[in-house]
């Protein structure tokens, strides 16, 4: 097995969004996952009678390692342990709303899923009787997310913005903008400038 330091050099940007982006329609969409679980003969329906979820882990050496399954069951009485609980009847400050952060290469992932897969993953994601994601972040220009660099206003300083033009964003960014809308018109989103260098 190599070192940290072999897999890490083994790992580009480009492959992180990948698999960056397997995980989330994974995560929100179980059918997209089914053919994996095949060929690595882990699958594990969770139904009523065997609510299992399957465990994976990515740390150190480990990459895609089988764990224990968990299983989702219902509490009984009091923990004995520290445990989170939800109580929506008591409201303590509010809250714009949960979501991500469409950047270049978010965007860019997106718009490769097939459109029945897009439409139902979007649905998932943003739709308020689904997962109901609310925010958004989008990006002016590239970010450490992008899948190169890029701004508005290319070249020499342009006072005027005579060369100013968002035509980079109209081939997949400003198009999964507005499905994301389409699924949840109230979705709220806020820019970010300058997000290659300023963080």
């Amino acid at each position: 097995m190599g070192s940290r330091s072999d897999m890490a050099k083994q790992t580009s940007r480009r492959s992180f969004l990948g698999i960056s982006a397997m995980g989330l329609v994974a995560a929100v969409s179980p059918e997209s996952i089914r053919p994996m679980a095949a060929l690595t003969g882990s699958a594990n329906p969770m139904t009523p009678d065997k609510p299992e979820i399957s465990v994976r882990v990515t740390a150190g050496d480990e990459r895609y390692a089988a764990a224990p399954p968990v299983s989702w069951r219902p509490a009984a009485g009091t923990s004995s342990v520290d445990a989170v609980e939800l109580n929506p009847s008591k409201k303590f400050q509010a809250i714009l709303g949960f979501g991500g952060a469409f950047t270049d290469g978010t965007c860019y992932t997106f718009n490769r899923l097939r459109p029945a897969e897009r439409e139902k993953l979007f649905h998932e994601l943003f739709h308020p009787s689904e997962m109901g994601l609310s925010t958004g972040r989008i990006c002016v220009g590239s970010s450490d997310y992008s899948t190169k660099v890029y701004s508005f206003d290319e070249g020499e300083p342009d006072p005027e913005m005579k060369r100013f033009s968002i035509d980079h964003d109209r081939e997949y960014i400003l198009p999964m903008l507005r499905q994301a809308r389409e699924a949840n018109p109230d979705l709220f989103l806020f820019r970010l400038r300058g997000a290659l260098l300023a963080g």
